[in-house]
């Protein structure tokens, strides 16, 4: 939309392949609003330098203060320091221990290294050996240690309220199997959490031996059925997909947004990202999605439709694809009456994505997203066989997973035998399935007609409010485990330290019904493997325990990979998929569209203040979910931003605040889940409203029906981030297509070519030859998806401060890492919502050589190194503000309250100790990760020698999936940086300010098809 830029000359707006000049601009700017007018006059929006209910007592007590403190940047809390009795032999302190991992969300394991200081787990990394990691990781993995340390979690085993020992529990449900084993456990059933763990598999076997009649059912409120039940109706079997981007060239997505969801996502993002270099085998992006997604933003060619008509979309392209030739084997699909036949589907955008399609056979991909139904997943199966794609970019395996199904229906079942009473006891360790089930399930009030339930829970929640025995579970930095990949690679999960509470894993509890709930997971783990080893021939070194730590060591157990299959298309397929077209509902009435947040997932995150005030990567809400809607619809309705809306469907009801989206479906709403929680999870508890209120078990993702209507409440306003500061019409980002880029001629090569030119300086440059290192950054916006890794990834490293979402209303956020998201105005009276082009750029201190910060500062708190760096002195530091008001990037943040001490002890753990901790008054941001620079300074001059060109990595580096990001030193011609800086897509952000900055960019390339341009 717009962000901070102060004053300068407009430079020329950007004309693509001869259309109108585009304009990145916001909504409100397009509408003149007021409070951006407001924003444009002044450096932080209204109130930021405000303190909240201040009285004139509070005031004159706090000036005082200030007076004692004169000289002084802030108070720091007195600190005790406990040394080791005997420090052990690997622990230095200063230097961190580095040991790998997994974290398995949905089941699927992502691999990890984490750093631990002193025995404290820190900061999370990508284990380049693992398949799905590649270095890389999500927002939910770095978000983990603050989970970790999560003052709030289950604490105490208790029955009925009352605590409870676990050797007494382990004898409660000894007395207990005694009853269960004499009619073979027909009463007892488990509900669990989807899972590959090796482990787990084994102990759910022991336990149907031991109790032949019990049953596993597994569930997730975000279970993707429709793959599994699309597959079995192409393959005959439930086989799971695995997709190779770097062997596609052509991809359309039918509603999946694959770089930022799934199991899947973060390989996925990088393979993406490598064939989004310029040149002529450039990677082209077809999407189809009822809500803009970042997968959508980095599409060259997006439709928007309601979720539900997908399907028609994809009858469409396939129809398409059956009229070439070699492909006449879809012709009898091509022959199903349409789903949808009232939908009009653009013909000529479906015949393009299907040329594009036949013209790269075997180098193409169809995949389908986890809310699509059984049909749309296996009419994208279908495509791919024909296509010959089967094998390269898509490979199918079987049993990664326990169970191929955990959604709704997988839950049914179970509902109904509670309801007819044929459910005594019932262990669960699926998360929070009361909150997640479907609403016409009632499981809350289900679960007391059960005897004995039991519920492993990392927090007190709905579920655990509604139980009978409360056990506490281990979270993953703190647990012994294993899980799969999605190749089926299998990884130990080791803990970095001791349970901070009495706490147990799954496995423990499940080991309890065997009579070995006291052995620990450790040991049934490594015996687990020692077996397999022995079986398989897998010790490679003297004796077990050297192939053992050989595994721990490199995060992956090699060898464990599942095989692929080459499955072939079954013969009553055509059938199938008719019977399954004939029931998909007909248009007309406004649907309702179900998402995964991009936060706090299903809700299990909802504790997490980094997720939490983390802001949405499309609409840079934080602290809340909203309803959103297009703006036709919200025409129609009456509907303006920020009014509480009623929406129903049947008896059922929610209520939330509105959010106009441009490139919305129209006639549809799109709801974010894992909102509006309530239980003992404080944070969690009260922020936005919950949706899983209106999701029916027979439509979980896209609902029909939905009436909305505005209430008379006032209207509520949101923390969006984005509209802090105005960019004063100035167009930051850069994008065009590759064919204008290969022209080397035409406006956007005047642009970039002004935005690097150098300018007059009034003072003598200086010489950094003389300096071992110059530091730089370069950021290639063809990469970047503003999937908010690099966010998360910055504030674990830096110790970056939560302020709430009344602080963030006012400007008060600390992210250091800012994603700015625009959208092009093509001259129009109005956004295109039909052709409407986002791109997301970050933005952090800029490191600039003649930084205009630097000559306001009153005390030499910001200066410059001897190498570049635009450094900040914290004790020096008086709180003036002047250098934030001097920058023109708006990339510093102020501490306006006491953030950091205002957690408890616990939650402090997650710090980096080398890292400061910045308490109230003082300047702070981005520093190229000075600390880790140190670091490796001290190594290389240890072992007499230079710092090599990627030794060095940024926080923000290290952790973006997607390659974007890159730092090193300027003096080093060979080094990757010094490239970028050299490539001709890069630019100054601000050049004509003359501030020549140290991070550059490189314009955004889009692959449109000419066909459609």
């Amino acid at each position: 939309m717009k962000k901070s830029m102060s004053s300068g000359p407009k430079l020329t707006s950007l004309k693509i392949l001869g259309q109108a000049p585009k304009q990145w601009r916001s909504l409100e700017e397009r509408a003149g609003s007021s409070d951006i007018e407001t924003e444009r006059r002044y450096e932080f929006p209204p109130d930021a330098d405000t303190l909240d209910e201040t009285s004139r007592r509070g005031f004159i007590h706090l000036m005082g203060a200030s007076l004692a403190l004169t000289g002084a940047a802030c108070t720091r809390p007195n600190q005790k320091v406990v040394p080791y009795v005997k420090q052990p032999p690997e622990v230095t302190p200063g230097n961190a221990l580095h040991f790998a991992t997994a974290y398995a969300l949905e089941g699927y394991a992502m691999g990890l290294l984490v750093d631990s200081h002193s025995g404290r787990p820190t900061k999370i990394e990508g284990n380049p050996d693992h398949p799905d990691s590649l270095g890389a990781t999500s927002v939910y993995e770095q978000a983990l240690p603050l989970g970790l340390y999560d003052d709030h979690r289950a604490k105490q085993l208790a029955h009925k309220g009352q605590p409870l020992a676990w050797r007494s529990f382990l004898a409660h449900i000894a007395g207990r199997g005694i009853e269960l084993a004499k009619d073979g456990g027909a009463k007892l059933r488990f509900l669990v959490e989807p899972s590959t763990s090796p482990l787990v598999a084994e102990l759910k076997g022991r336990v149907l031996q031991k109790f032949p009649k019990a049953k596993f059912v597994s569930f997730s409120a975000v279970a993707s059925d429709g793959a599994a039940e699309g597959a079995r109706l192409a393959f005959g079997k439930p086989l799971e997909a695995r997709h190779d981007l770097t062997k596609a060239q052509v991809i359309l997505s039918l509603d999946a947004d694959f770089l930022t969801d799934g199991p899947e996502q973060v390989r996925l993002h990088r393979e993406f990202s490598a064939g989004r270099t310029p040149s002529h085998d450039m990677s082209r992006l077809y999407v189809v999605e009822p809500c803009l997604t970042p997968t959508g933003t980095m599409a060259d060619h997006r439709l928007r439709i309601r979720g539900s008509e997908v399907v028609a979309v994809a009858q469409a392209v396939l129809a398409e694809l059956a009229k070439q030739p070699g492909l006449d084997g879809l012709s009898a699909l091509a022959g199903l009456p349409r789903a949808q036949p009232q939908i009009r589907v653009d013909a000529r955008w479906a015949a393009a994505a299907a040329k594009d399609l036949v013209t790269a056979r075997g180098k193409s991909l169809v995949i389908a997203g986890r809310r699509q139904p059984a049909a749309v997943h296996a009419l994208a199966h279908a495509m791919n066989a024909a296509l010959g794609n089967i094998g390269t970019s898509v490979t199918f395996r079987t049993g990664v997973r326990h169970d191929a199904l955990a959604g709704s229906e997988a839950l049914r079942g179970l509902v109904e035998e509670i309801a007819a009473g044929g459910v005594d006891t019932l262990v669960i360790t699926a998360r929070n399935p009361v909150y997640g089930a479907p609403v016409d399930f009632k499981l809350d009030k289900l679960l007391s007609r059960v005897g004995e339930t039991m519920y492993l829970a990392l927090h007190e929640d709905e579920t655990a409010a509604a139980v009978t025995t409360i056990v506490p579970a281990a979270h993953s930095l703190e647990s012994w485990g294993d899980a799969r990949g999605t190749d089926g690679t299998a990884s130990i999960i080791q803990p970095l330290i001791a349970p901070l509470w009495s706490s147990v894993t799954e496995a423990d509890l499940l080991a309890a019904f065997v009579g070995e709930g006291d052995r620990g997971t450790y040991q049934l783990l490594k015996t687990y493997w020692q077996r397999q080893a022995t079986t398989q021939g897998w010790s490679t070194m003297p004796g077990f325990e050297g192939t053992w730590e050989s595994w721990l060591s490199k995060g992956v157990i090699d060898r464990t990979a599942i095989a692929p299959e080459t499955p072939r298309v079954d013969g009553g397929l055509t059938a199938a998929v008719g019977g399954l077209l004939s029931k998909v509902p007909a248009g007309g009435e406004i649907e309702v569209s179900f998402a995964v947040d991009h936060k706090v997932f299903d809700g299990r995150f909802a504790n997490n203040v980094w997720l939490q005030e983390l802001p949405h990567p499309i609409t840079k809400i934080t602290w809340d979910n909203a309803i959103l809607l297009s703006r036709t619809t919200a025409k129609v309705q009456e509907i303006e931003t920020g009014d509480i809306v009623r929406v129903e469907i049947g008896d059922r009801h929610v209520t939330g605040p509105a959010y106009i989206q441009p490139g919305h479906a129209d006639e549809s709403v799109t709801i974010a889940l894992g909102y509006g929680r309530k239980g003992a999870e404080a944070r969690g508890v009260g922020i936005g409203f919950n949706a899983n209120l209106l999701r029916p078990s027979d439509a979980p993702w896209f609902t029909r029906g939905a009436r909305l209507a505005k209430t008379a409440r006032p209207r509520h306003r949101f923390g969006i981030t984005q509209d802090h500061w105005a960019m004063e019409e100035r167009q930051p980002a850069i994008a065009t297509t590759l064919k204008e880029f290969e022209s080397k001629k035409g406006e956007v090569h005047e642009l970039i070519e002004a935005r690097r030119r150098p300018n007059p300086v009034i003072h003598t440059p200086v010489d950094y030859s003389k300096q071992p290192y110059k530091w730089a950054m370069a950021i290639d916006l063809s990469k970047c998806s503003g999937c908010n890794a690099c966010v998360m990834g910055c504030a674990s490293e830096n110790n970056t401060p939560v302020v709430g979402r009344e602080n963030v209303r006012i400007g008060r956020e600390m992210f250091w890492i800012r994603l700015d998201r625009y959208y092009t105005d093509k001259g129009l009276n109005d956004f295109d919502d039909d052709h409407l082009e986002t791109i997301t750029q970050p933005h952090m201190c800029m490191h600039c050589e003649t930084a205009p910060c630097e000559y306001v500062c009153p005390v030499n708190a910001t200066v410059h190194s001897d190498e570049g760096l635009n450094e900040m002195v914290y004790n020096r530091c008086i709180g003036t503000r002047y250098c934030s008001n001097n920058c023109p990037y708006k990339a510093r943040r102020f501490n306006f309250l006491d953030y950091q001490d205002a957690i408890s002890p616990v939650e402090k753990m997650h710090r980096n100790p080398n890292v400061t901790v910045r308490s109230r008054g003082i300047m702070e941001k981005c520093t190229y990760c000075v600390q880790r620079i140190e670091s490796k300074r001290i190594d290389a001059r240890v072992e007499g020698r230079a710092i090599k060109d990627g030794e060095i990595q940024t926080a923000c580096q290290q952790v973006c999936p997607g390659g974007a990001i890159t730092f090193g030193s300027l003096n080093d011609a060979e080094a990757k940086v010094t490239k970028l800086h050299e490539d001709e897509r890069r630019y100054n952000l601000l050049h004509e300010l003359n501030t020549r900055p140290r991070t550059a960019y490189l314009a955004r390339i889009r692959n449109p098809n000419p066909e459609l341009s």
